[in-house]
């Protein structure tokens, strides 16, 4: 199954899709640092970097689309500025929506801030799945947090998955109705229910956190925040808990426990923040493959 990536940032979407057995063909990314690591780990696919001078014919094959579109204007983070999808960044989801009316792939998984719920007094996600609706897609919305795919911070994001001129996006949902009920219950009924996602990060495993003026490590006995951009007039995502604990950061043991990098600086969190956790996209697309493999 081949997919094309939109908003492709450092290739979250990308890097899951393929575990899952599907084929990365065409990336848009106009990230010049994400551009690179796009272009070091996918040589050979075709990458184009503005999305609003893409042209629908130059879009290879592919079965599926997918776009993590920019947050800026619907993030809680700008809430007093925030203008939604009327806003030049996140407003880029209708540059995506012109391509893929053109083309109309038979799946579309898309992601977003939880700030897609409450943008624009709630109209901001009305007014997303009236567009794919109005285009003939059929689907739904689910909440994800990296935490849940075994990632030591706290990340929770929107996933839109839908299906053209087709119901076979509905059974994500109707499949996986174990997401919706409480731990309790489903630990009782289906204990097996997604045995590769844990609900909780526990003990005092070493965590990324980000302070003021760049991140840290630190052993602690709860998640830490959202990763996110900080900028010159917004200051978020910041934690004070390798003060509060007491501990002494030591990059080279996180790295050497959870893979990351102790080149670790606020360009690579930054767009570590935004990308898509690959373990969630891994898991969507494992089912859009079982799903197309039933229908067969």
């Amino acid at each position: 199954m081949k997919f094309a990536s939109f908003f492709s940032g450092i290739g979250g979407f990308d890097l899951g899709f393929e575990r899952a057995g599907m084929k990365t063909v065409f990336q848009c990314e106009i990230d010049p640092f994400c551009q690179k690591i796009l272009k070091r780990h996918w040589p050979h696919v075709l990458l184009y970097d503005d999305i609003t001078t893409l042209h629908a014919t130059d879009v290879p094959t592919s079965d599926l689309w997918c776009a993590g579109w920019p947050c800026q204007d619907l993030s809680k983070g700008k809430a007093k500025s925030r203008k939604g999808l009327r806003g030049e960044h996140s407003g880029l989801f209708y540059n995506f929506m012109e391509l893929v009316t053109q083309v109309q792939p038979t799946w579309l998984v898309m992601e977003n801030v939880p700030g897609l719920l409450s943008a624009e007094q709630g109209i901001a996600l009305e007014r997303v799945i009236d567009t794919l609706e109005k285009i003939g897609y059929l689907g739904g919305w689910l909440s994800f947090n990296a935490v849940h795919a075994g990632l030591p911070h706290n990340r929770d994001r929107i996933f839109l998955i839908a299906s053209f001129r087709s119901k076979r996006a509905y059974r994500i949902f109707t499949d996986s109705s174990e997401l919706f009920r409480n731990p309790s219950t489903r630990k009782s009924r289906k204990p097996q229910a997604r045995p590769s996602f844990c609900e909780v990060t526990l003990g005092n495993t070493p965590l990324v956190v980000q302070r003021r003026g760049g991140f840290g490590y630190t052993l602690a006995s709860s998640i830490c925040p959202t990763l996110r951009a900080q900028t010159g007039r917004h200051q978020g995502g910041h934690s004070d808990r390798p003060i509060l604990c007491g501990e002494e950061l030591n990059v080279d043991r996180v790295g050497t426990i959870n893979g990351i990098s102790s080149r670790m600086d606020s360009r690579r969190g930054k767009v570590l923040g935004n990308a898509i956790v690959p373990r969630i996209a891994e898991w969507i697309g494992e089912k859009i493959i079982k799903i197309e493999s039933d229908l067969k």
